[in-house]
């Protein structure tokens, strides 16, 4: 039952730590102009598309037996 409680404690730690970062990335992006926001936007997308391209390489890989 100690395991379990210091995990749920671990857990929580890292709950209010994402909240506390989601509240600041809100903040600093409260002040940015929209176009900061919109080239913010367009370069995270890319970074999905490129993530998803590398990740779909890399599955197929496995798949095939090519190995990572």
């Amino acid at each position: 039952m100690g395991a379990t409680v210091r995990n749920a404690g671990s857990y929580i730690q890292r709950l209010r730590m994402n909240e506390e970062r989601e509240d600041l990335a809100k903040n600093v992006m409260g002040n940015m102009s929209v176009e900061q926001l919109s080239d913010m936007l367009s370069f995270y997308h890319m970074m999905g598309q490129i993530c998803s391209e590398v990740l779909d390489r890399k599955l197929n890989g496995i798949v095939h037996g090519i190995g990572s």
